[in-house]
Formats: structure tokens, sequence, C-alpha cells
């Protein structure tokens, strides 16, 4: 994922770059993201995610959204070792632009 880093008042911020769109999740309605977040259900899907430590760092993970519960989504991606993993994000994430569904 190509980013470009962009100072605002002192602090650095990374911004995605044109060839990284997102799906269309432009609202913060957790109401629309979550209607959103169900016609994705079964569908192959790209996220990037913002690491907890350090916070600048994203991580892009290609899975499937396996459900869509009243806080939070489950997704399921093969970890570096190939192997299933699945985790849940809140919508709130997705909201707060922590998560980004990005078209895949």
């Amino acid at each position: 994922m190509l980013e470009e880093l962009i100072i605002t008042e002192g602090r650095k911020e990374r911004k995605l770059s044109e060839s990284a769109k997102t799906t269309g999740i432009e609202s913060k309605n957790i109401a629309d993201i979550m209607e959103m977040m169900r016609k994705l259900v079964g569908k192959e899907v790209r996220i990037s995610v913002k690491e907890s430590k350090p916070k600048t760092h994203w991580e892009e993970k290609v899975g499937i959204i396996e459900g869509v519960y009243p806080t939070v989504f489950l997704f399921r991606y093969k970890n570096s070792r190939n192997v299933d993993e699945r985790v849940a994000y809140s919508y709130v994430d997705v909201a707060i632009d922590d998560v980004k569904i990005l078209e895949n």
C-alpha cells in the first residue's frame, strides 16, 4: 500500500494514496457502516488496519467478512504462516479510520 506522509499542526499523519481507494464507506454513521458490512458478508475484501504500537504503522490483510453482529464484524484471513485467523473489528474502528475497507 502506498502512503503519503503529511504534517498537520506539528503532527505526522499518513494519508492513503490514490492507488488505495476505499470501498465507499465514507459515512461516520455506525448504522450505515453496519449496513455496508452486511453487503460484504461472504465476499473477499482487503482491509488496512492501524497497528496498536505504533499507531502510525498500517497492515494490509486480504480475507472474508464472515459475519456481522450488533457491535462488531468478523474478518477471517490467512496470517504469515498461512494459518486461518479470525479477528473482530468494531464499526467504530471503521468510523474513526483505524480500519479501512479497501477495494479488492
